[in-house]
């Protein structure tokens, strides 16, 4: 789990931030305003004592995209992609929100243990600290789908139409499976520990179970629909049809009716972490 994530803000920091939510009048208001404030803070903590600073966040994908890309698109899947299905571009739209679900839900694991200063000492809805966290991601989000899109559309990658639109719907859904994972990983993770390094483990087998680094038309056929109810899979290979071409078929041409699993799943992820949250949340203040 990288350094970055277990940065804690300054006691100075807290106060003006929880002082700057309760002058609101409206709860939801203050909570809001707190959220965009733990946020923006966490974003700019991220980068702090870089030489590169916020050019990480566009650097860091693009690293990874070209190593992938070296490795897979020119050697070992060399001719066994449909050209019309633009494999470069495909990985490139699967790193991207791949890297997002990777830190969000990375630095949702350890929100509340990170930040037991101000969960001990100030009245405040402790989900908030892991929805800044994904709001935090989500900032990286949007500046590498911007980088990403800008770039594909001047070298003719991407075949943007009114199918394109679903992409917004898309990011949605991968930005609620984030919080969902993220408020269940917070949770257990103030009672076990463990979890963090069992995370990691788990990702590592999800970044390759969801079609990522290759295209989902290589996997073989009597496996799709199961790798398709994989809700990471779902959304990556939707992105990629909506975005990419019109040669990738959309999962749900793939799944049939079974779409319905996948996005159920997003649905129940945050029922799930939003009640076991809820549920455990008066008891953080004795495991800190």
């Amino acid at each position: 789990m990288s350094a970055d994530v277990h940065r804690r803000l300054t006691t100075a920091e807290t106060v003006a931030l929880l002082a700057r939510a309760t002058e609101r009048p409206s709860r939801l208001t203050s909570n809001l305003n707190l959220v965009r404030e733990l946020a923006v803070a966490s974003f700019k903590l991220k980068y702090s004592g870089s030489a590169l600073g916020y050019l990480w966040s566009l650097m860091r994908p693009s690293m990874i995209f070209g190593m992938l890309y070296l490795v897979f698109a020119l050697f070992l899947l060399k001719g066994r992609t449909a050209p019309g299905e633009n494999f470069p571009a495909e990985l490139l739209v699967g790193i991207v929100a791949w890297t997002y679900f990777a830190e969000a839900t990375s630095s949702s694991v350890s929100a509340v243990v990170t930040n037991a200063d101000m969960v001990l000492k100030a009245q405040f809805p402790r989900w908030i600290l892991v929805v800044a966290s994904t709001a935090a991601a989500a900032m990286t989000l949007v500046v590498n789908f911007a980088l990403v899109l800008t770039v594909g559309l001047i070298f003719h990658w991407f075949a943007i139409g009114w199918q394109s639109l679903a992409a917004v719907l898309l990011l949605l859904e991968l930005v609620v499976l984030a919080l969902g994972v993220g408020l269940i990983l917070a949770a257990g993770f103030v009672f076990y520990r463990d979890l963090g390094y069992i995370w990691e483990v788990l990702l590592l087998l999800l970044f390759y179970g969801s079609a990522i680094i290759f295209p989902f038309t290589l996997v073989p056929q009597n496996l799709q629909r199961i790798v398709g109810l994989n809700p990471l899979a779902q959304i990556v290979e939707d992105l990629r049809r909506a975005l990419v071409s019109p040669a990738i078929p959309w999962s749900g041409n793939v799944l049939g009716s079974w779409l319905a699993i996948p996005v159920f799943a997003v649905c129940l992820s945050v029922v799930i972490g939003a009640l076991a949250f809820t549920r455990l949340s008066p008891t953080f203040g004795n495991r800190l």
